[in-house]
C-alpha cells in the first residue's frame, strides 16, 4: 500500500499515554514499510492534550488526524481547515499539522434511516463548502462489509466522493 499512497500510524490505545509504546509502534511500522512515517491517528479518537501531541512532535510525526467527535458530526476543533498545534505551555507553534475530521461512520449509525444519514452527511459537507474548508471523514474498513448494520454506507461514502466534484 505504501508504494501507492501515504501510510500513517494508527496508534494503539496503550500508546496514548506511553511514549515508549508509541515509539515502538512507530519504529515497527517504519521497518515494515521501509520508510519514515509522517502521519498518525489515535485509537478511539482519544487525545490527552497536550501530551499526545507533544509525543508526536518528539517522534517527528508531522500530521495527526485524531481530532473529531466519535458520537457527533461537527467541528471539534472549531474549524474545517488544517492548523498547526500551538503548545500554550511553551508558547510555540509546533510543526505538527492537525487535520480534524467532521464525520465518522460510527456517528452515522445513530441515525434511524438511510435518508437521515444522508441528510446529516450533506449538512456537514455543505457547511464546509460554505467556507471553502476541507471536509474530512473517517470510514473504517468494516464499514464496507456486507454486515446488516453497515448497509447503505458504500452509498454514503460515494456521496462524499461525488461531493468533491460539485460546486
Amino acid at each position: 500500500m505504501a508504494d501507492y499512497c501515504q501510510v500513517g500510524l494508527k496508534a494503539s490505545f496503550f500508546a496514548l499515554d506511553n511514549m515508549a509504546i508509541l515509539k515502538k509502534e512507530k519504529l515497527r511500522m517504519e521497518s515494515i514499510l521501509n520508510t519514515s512515517l509522517l502521519a498518525s491517528r489515535q485509537s478511539f479518537s482519544k487525545l490527552n492534550l497536550p501530551i499526545s501531541y507533544r509525543n508526536l512532535v518528539e517522534l517527528e510525526i508531522l500530521e495527526d488526524y485524531t481530532m473529531g467527535y466519535v458520537n457527533y458530526s461537527g467541528f471539534r476543533a472549531g474549524t474545517c481547515t488544517p492548523f498547526f498545534f500551538y503548545d500554550l505551555d511553551f508558547e510555540i507553534q509546533t510543526p505538527l499539522k492537525i487535520t480534524a475530521y467532521h464525520v465518522m461512520d460510527y456517528t452515522l449509525l445513530k441515525h434511524n434511516s438511510l435518508l437521515d444519514k444522508k441528510e446529516s452527511l450533506l449538512r456537514v459537507i455543505n457547511q464546509v463548502k460554505q467556507v471553502n474548508g476541507e471536509f474530512v471523514s473517517v470510514f473504517h474498513n468494516y464499514t464496507f462489509s456486507d454486515l446488516e448494520r453497515w448497509r447503505g454506507f458504500k452509498e454514503l461514502f460515494n456521496m462524499i466522493l461525488d461531493s468533491a466534484n460539485e460546486d
